[in-house]
């Protein structure tokens, strides 16, 4: 390839990434504000649920208390937050 086909490469990718950006920057991560509240207020319980079994778990609290650890209480840990 000579020079001139480098530069018309580059310029050819160049705006096939200004498309890209374009047609991303333009698409609303919502549909409306409506579907915007919706989401927010269900991942906002889904939230508080999971902040109030967490505060609940007196296995949770046991493991927070202890000292040292070791594997099983590693995955007591991961059993107790799922």
């Amino acid at each position: 390839m000579n020079k001139k086909q480098f530069l018309n490469t580059y310029k050819k990718i160049d705006s096939m990434d200004d498309k890209k950006s374009k047609n991303t920057e333009k698409r609303p991560i919502y549909r409306s504000e409506q579907d915007e509240r919706l989401i927010k207020d269900f991942h906002y319980a889904k939230f508080q649920k999971n902040l109030n079994n967490a505060q609940q778990s007196e296995a949770l609290k046991d493991l927070l208390e202890k000292e040292d650890w070791d594997e099983k209480d590693t995955e007591k840990l991961l059993e107790s937050l799922r």
